[in-house]
């Protein structure tokens, strides 16, 4: 049977999604996970879709490609792909491997669509990539079996492909396992242009990626746009990337779209949930502001939502609000919607009025619970039976010549991109790693890292939070289980009276109450925020004076996220404790830390206080990473130019380890690697320039519209 044609506007679009609802089958119960979406997609636009997880993000990706799971049924609406229907109550919107008449026959009218017209950019670069298989094996099968274009012609137009997305044909003759995950995932972009599709559906494509990376991609992204003039669905809890890549942002709640912006600015937010969203993310730059976590936890989808599905968390519901046709959107003019009965039409402004309450830090001590001196690690790239002499070039120095120190009730940030030596670092404070030399002292005592019997000692003072809440926790202990480890390894065990109560007074400071509601759970029956606090209560039932946060929130949605970082903000306040917290996201760092170091090839090239390194960085990459965190849409690459945002070389001999990306770079780094200076009291940057760079920032203030040009210019670059 022939694609059937409609004769409506609807061919004026790319894609168009018609009120469509899908529901899964599990467990012999229909969870409605997308209820009555209705947008269009012209071509060449871009749109942008947030929303906390289990929203109905994902599940409208998979249905506009036709690879919803096989317990999926399309209970109502169409999706138009130029015209013409690829899903429908009839075709459903699942993928089959199943080799039946019907299944062949719904293939063959899609095998026009996928690549061709449709692709998708996968969340996960690993997963989607065959670890057995080299890249350039991967990208080639596409042209052989798609386009039946000979081997060796496939491999030039591969070659092709990656040099679009700046890659280097090496990467042809590599496993997916020897590459970084900004590469892995610029394959994965790579592989989704390659058949030149008239839509690209980015399903998260830089979760957990660090800033840099993220903002390469981005703008990646953004130039493949440009050049092919294809349509973008670009999918995310991220909000500051998906208003990077977008024209317009709709928000999703529950299943359903309760908000669509007519642009990118979420200053004009009228529904609730999306201001609260909104308010949920640290600012880079300006007054800050206690974070606003949205109270509650989204509806089961179980049964079908009555009204709107913001109710329970709502400060603003009315009984109005639980009548049927409230959930519905309301057009407030210039292609703004809301799904809101109350605030539109009264006084939107009024929802303004829950924020602005300033932040506030804590009091710190003057005596130092940590001291880190002249710390080194280092790996070796390679080893064998064979001797050889050791050079510089068969050493990757992780940790290299680092001191610092955290006073008590202090919260001190290390911030870099991935690979710049943060969590080998962290790993060596938590006690374990080993360094290569160097001391760690806690409380004036040093460790000796080859006593192993003395680290059960200095545990007692110092606890790491691990960066995945799904992969750190044991998913066969229960939550009592995995909160009391600690105790169960001590060599001092407490009675079960005294570990009963160890576990619970642990679990309600990390707000897991009522404590009887989770300690007889498993992790799998938890949200991510709510394991997160699991990870928190383990750290903290031993009750150390140091807790080691690595990435605690780079795997949790922006809304969960707020109320993680709260949580350790109060437990510094309450139980004055010191927080060594290390992100690439340095807007976090700034609302949880006094005090901020920037780490860069197992360097510290800055540090200094938390508002002297936001507002007068003195160092490039520092600013680097700050206005890669602002979204300039686009105008970063003007700002500072693309070798700034660059990969990291190795660099040997007595140069700058940031010369090779460095804008303002002479050829006096390139022969003298600059010390690290004082430049002001508490201020230290390793940079030749840098009173030239704090000077420039303390006139302009680094913020979106500073003209980073006039930098260079002002330094006679």
């Amino acid at each position: 049977m022939k694609m059937e044609v409609f004769e409506n506007n609807y061919s004026n679009y790319v894609l168009y999604v018609e009120d469509l609802s899908v529901e899964y089958t599990i467990s012999g119960r229909r969870v409605h996970a997308l209820s009555h979406a209705t947008f269009g997609l012209k071509e060449n636009e871009a749109i942008g879709i947030v929303g906390e997880s289990g929203c109905g993000k994902s599940t409208l990706a998979l249905a506009i490609a036709h690879i919803l799971p096989q317990n999926s049924v399309v209970t109502s609406g169409r999706i138009y792909f130029k015209g013409e229907v690829i899903v429908d109550s009839e075709k459903g919107g699942s993928y089959s491997l199943q080799n039946s008449s019907r299944v062949r026959k719904a293939e063959k009218e899609l095998s026009t669509v996928r690549w061709k017209g449709i692709s998708i950019v996968f969340q996960g670069a690993l997963d989607s990539l065959n670890p057995l298989l080299k890249v350039g094996e991967q990208i080639s099968d596409i042209f052989v079996f798609r386009e039946k274009m000979p081997r060796e012609e496939a491999k030039t137009r591969s070659v092709e492909l990656l040099s679009a997305v700046g890659l280097e044909p090496w990467v042809m003759d590599s496993y997916p396992h020897q590459l970084s995950g900004g590469m892995k995932q610029r394959v994965i972009i790579a592989m989704a242009i390659s058949l030149h599709p008239s839509l690209i559906i980015a399903d998260e494509p830089t979760t957990s990626l660090d800033v840099i990376t993220e903002y390469r991609i981005i703008e990646q992204i953004r130039e493949l746009r440009d050049k092919y003039k294809v349509s973008l669905l670009s999918i995310s809890h991220d909000i500051a990337m998906v208003s990077n890549l977008s024209d317009r942002i709709f928000v999703m709640y529950a299943g359903r779209i309760v908000e669509k912006l007519p642009g990118v600015d979420l200053d004009s937010t009228l529904h609730p949930y999306s201001f609260l969203l909104k308010e949920s993310i640290p600012k880079i730059w300006g007054q800050m502001d206690e974070l606003l976590p949205i109270k509650g936890a989204p509806p089961g989808l179980i049964e079908e939502i009555r009204g709107c599905p913001f109710y329970e968390r709502c400060d603003y519901h009315m009984d109005l609000c639980q009548e049927p046709g409230s959930e519905d959107l309301i057009d407030m003019g210039g292609n703004h919607e809301v799904a809101c009965p109350v605030l539109p039409l009264g006084k939107p402004d009024t929802v303004r009025k829950i924020s602005g309450r300033r932040l506030v830090r804590p009091q710190i001590d003057s005596d130092k619970v940590l001291e880190v001196e002249s710390l080194q690690k280092i790996f070796l790239k390679r080893s064998g039976f064979k001797e050889k002499r050791r050079t510089a070039e068969d050493e990757v120095r992780a940790v290299d010549d680092v001191s610092f120190f955290i006073r008590k009730g202090e919260s001190l940030s290390l911030v870099g991109e991935t690979g710049s030596g943060k969590t080998t670092l962290s790993r060596i404070i938590g006690i374990l790693e080993t360094p290569t030399s160097g001391s760690v002292k806690i409380n004036g005592e040093e460790i000796n890292f080859e006593d192993e019997k003395s680290h059960y000692r200095f545990r007692d003072h110092v606890q790491t939070i691990f960066q995945d809440p799904f992969q750190s926790l044991n998913p066969r202990f229960s939550i009592g289980k995995i909160v009391s480890e600690p105790l169960d390894v001590m060599k001092d065990k407490p009675s079960p009276v005294e570990r009963d109560r160890k576990v619970r007074e642990a679990m309600r400071l990390a707000e897991l109450t009522p404590v009887e509601d989770y300690i007889n759970k498993y992790p799998h029956q938890l949200s991510g925020g709510q394991r997160q606090r699991v990870s928190i209560a383990r750290a903290l039932v031993r009750d150390p004076e140091i807790l080691v946060a690595d990435e605690p929130i780079s795997m949790l949605d922006v809304s969960l996220r707020a109320g993680v970082l709260n949580l350790m903000k109060k437990l510094r306040q309450n139980l004055h404790i010191s927080i060594f917290y290390i992100t690439h996201d340095i807007a976090s760092a700034r609302y949880i830390s006094d005090r901020i170091m920037v780490m860069y090839k197992g360097q510290i090239v800055e540090s200094g206080d938390t508002e002297t390194i936001m507002q007068h960085p003195a160092h490039p990459y520092t600013v680097a990473l700050i206005v890669a965190s602002m979204g300039l849409k686009g105008g970063t690459l003007e700002q500072l130019g693309d070798k700034i945002f660059s990969s990291p070389k190795s660099v040997f001999g007595n140069s700058c380890r940031f010369s090779t990306r460095c804008p303002f770079a002479t050829s006096r780094c390139e022969e003298e690697d600059p010390p690290e200076r004082e430049i002001n009291p508490g201020h230290h940057v390793k940079c030749h320039y840098a009173e030239d760079i704090v000077s420039f920032t303390t006139e302009n203030e680094i913020k979106p519209g500073v003209n980073m040009k006039s930098l260079k210019t002002q330094m006679g670059r």
